[in-house]
Parts: structure tokens; sequence; C-alpha cells
């Protein structure tokens, strides 16, 4: 870890800790394909704890509507976790799972009508990146059917309110594969189903829903968004995201065909247009899909999860509030985990110290917030993830040593 010297906690603070423990509040997003949120949180805490400090230290791991989503949500709410064997990214079947609750609490209200449970599914789960070698990963036949037929789950165990995580797709399929799995029909112009993957929505002719119509009457669909980018354009699912799925320059350009065409047809059959709408793009267009079919709302997924979790008044009562996640660069500031945190914690005048696996250039500390990276320089990606949870504690382990030198 960097040494560094501009950490802050305000005057009343520090009397405070002088008086009693520090209350630090740990609340990290996780550090992808190293640390799940949980346990970057307990690592943070591991390395605290060893240090000189002493301190009160509450962990509140979050999301922001990426993979892990579903789970921090479920497990707060008490749900239960099922699991399920279905379509994967490729075709080939894996094994997913999302969590139901019944829970009305947590900041979120009770569902309405007749049913009391919710559902709460990570895309990710059965149609994420982690689901695919390199080898397979062919953005114009990936698709997120797996993810529907978690949510035909979930509506058979008759869940009335059905929050999806948008983040850490495979996917740039408009959300087609998913939907096709919930019963809708994406017809070529023989009258035959189209094939899966976003490259075939070329060859879309018409939509039929009338299968789906009563499978969801009643049921109320979120769409929990990492990201506010349209369906389509310069800022769009394909030409932003799709060359992280593996896909060429051209292949990015027929991708943004295919999910114009697709926005057409779909302002055919459903009178909505999608093509522009903030968080359409997510999930290479499932936010997209998910609002024309299911008439989902797309929210930012890092604000439920901080309603759920009573983030504000978490950070009302610290002293100290502690983040962090794998890669800080600019898009961290739009939208996602680090810049809800530190926003939230800025109106409650608290530091925010971020760990970060790897940082832009250019990032820099200011008056109430610190960074600290915690691999060393220039440190070949495939050992930064290995030993991130070591590097983690380290880093970790120094700053309370800082702190208690301080405090």
């Amino acid at each position: 870890m960097e040494k560094n010297t501009n950490l802050r906690i305000n005057r009343t603070e520090a009397l405070r800790a002088k008086k009693n423990k520090l209350n630090i509040l740990v609340c990290p997003d996780s550090f992808k394909g190293s640390l799940s949120a949980e346990e970057a949180a307990s690592c943070i805490k591991e390395g605290l704890e060893r240090s000189m400090l002493l301190a009160d230290i509450k962990l509140l791991p979050l999301a922001d509507g990426g993979a892990g989503t579903a789970r921090i949500l479920g497990r707060a709410l008490l749900g239960e976790e099922v699991i399920k064997t279905v379509s994967g990214p490729s075709g080939k079947k894996v094994k997913a799972s999302y969590f139901i609750s019944a829970t009305p609490t947590g900041g979120l209200s009770a569902p309405a009508g007749g049913h009391s449970k919710r559902a709460f599914i990570d895309l990710a789960s059965a149609s994420g990146l982690s689901r695919l070698p390199k080898k397979d990963m062919k953005p114009l036949k990936t698709s997120s059917r797996g993810t529907g037929e978690l949510i035909n789950d979930a509506l058979v165990r008759r869940c009335a309110e059905i929050f999806v995580g948008l983040g850490d797709s495979a996917t740039v399929d408009g959300g087609a594969g998913m939907l096709a799995a919930m019963g809708v029909k994406f017809l070529d112009k023989h009258g035959n189903h189209i094939p899966d993957g976003g490259g075939a929505l070329k060859g879309l002719v018409k939509i039929d829903t009338s299968h789906l119509s009563k499978k969801i009457t009643g049921v109320k669909f979120t769409a929990l968004a990492d990201v506010t980018n349209p369906l389509i354009g310069p800022r769009g699912a394909a030409a932003v995201f799709a060359p992280q799925k593996g896909a060429s320059p051209n292949e990015v350009m027929l991708l943004e065909k295919a999910l114009s065409h697709y926005a057409r047809i779909i302002k055919i059959a459903t009178g909505k247009d999608v093509s522009c709408i903030p968080g359409g793009g997510a999930a290479g267009g499932s936010g997209a899909g998910m609002a024309a079919f299911l008439d989902a709302e797309i929210k930012p997924g890092i604000e439920k999860v901080s309603e759920c979790m009573k983030l504000d008044d978490n950070i009302a009562s610290s002293d100290l509030v502690i983040t962090g996640e794998g890669r800080v660069d600019s898009q961290s500031f739009s939208g996602k985990t680090l810049s809800f945190v530190v926003k939230t914690a800025a109106e409650y005048g608290k530091t925010v110290v971020v760990f970060a696996g790897k940082m832009e250039e250019g990032i820099k500390d200011s008056k109430t917030m610190v960074f600290i990276k915690i691999t060393p320089f220039k440190m070949e990606m495939e050992k930064a993830v290995k030993n991130a949870p070591a590097y983690l504690i380290r880093a970790a382990r120094k700053l309370g040593d800082l702190l208690s030198q301080k405090f």
C-alpha cells in the first residue's frame, strides 16, 4: 500500500473517537474476478483487526446491479436461495441461483396484490461473462435465455415482484433470449422463431406477446442497472460494451445495426420507443427489452441496494467510511457504487477511504476522499487477481496502523 498522509476525519469525529472506539463502516463493492463484496468486506475487517487500531467495525457489502446484487438483497431480506439448472449464455446448461424473500423490511414495502413474495435475480448468474471462457465469447450468438428461465421459476413460485440485476452480462441480445424463454415469439419473415443471439435480431420481422401477457399479469418488474447507457448509438450497448464481451469492430457494427432494427420492430409491436431510454443498454440491451415487454422500471441498482441496506443511516452513524472495488476509473463516478457512497458520505461530512485493485491515471485524493491502491506497482493482472485477498488484508492493516497513530 502506498503511504498516504492525506487522511482526515473532522474534529467532532476525532474527539468522539478519543472517548470511544472509532466507528468504521466497511461498504465495498466486489473486486471483479477476485473477490465478492462480502469477501472484500471481510478482508478489510481482518486487516483492520490485525492492526493497532481500536475500532467498532460494521460490514455492509454493496452492489450496483452487477453480479452479487441478488445475493446481497436476498440475504438482507432473509431470503431463500433457489438453485436451478438453466441455459448458459452459450446454450450449455449451467447451475444458477436467485433469491426469494417474503420479508417486507429493509426499505422495501410489501408487494402489492395477493402474493407476498419477491424474487431477486442477477442476469449474470445464468447469462454472465463469468459463465464463459474467453474462447466461447461470441457476442453475436450469446443469449440471455437462462435468465428468462429463472424468471419463469419465480413466476411459478408466485412471486409478485421481481428485481433483475443487469450488470456483468455476456450478452448483446436486447434481452430477447430472456423474453423468448418467457413466451415472447420473435419471428422471421417465414413465421419461424429467429435463433438466439444479438446477431439474429437483424432477421426479426414480427413479435408476438400473446403467450406472455397472462403469465405476468399482476407482477411488477424492476430492472436494476449499473449504467445509464441507452440501447443504441455511440453510448449504446454495442458500441460501449460489446468489445468487453469479445466483439470485433465489425461485430460491433453488426450488433449496432441489429439492435437498431430490434428497437424499430419493438416500436411497431408495442408502441414503445426504447431506443434511447437511460439504462436501456444495460446487460446488452436487456434493460430496453424488459422496459418494452415487462413494463419494467429501470432504476440505478445502487439506489435500491442502499435503500434496502439503510446506507444513509449507517454512514451517518460512522466516523469513517471505507469502500472499494477492483478498478477505479472515470466510470466509477457515474452511477456506480463508489460514486453513490462518496456522494452520500459527503452529505454527512464523512471521510471516505477507497481501496482499489487498479487505478486509472489522474485519480486524485481530495479533502474527504483518499484512494489506496492495494496491489504493487506494475504487477501482472493474473497475479494481482490471485493474491487480491492478501493484498487487501495487508492494505487494511496498514491503514489501521496509520489511524491508530492519529487516534
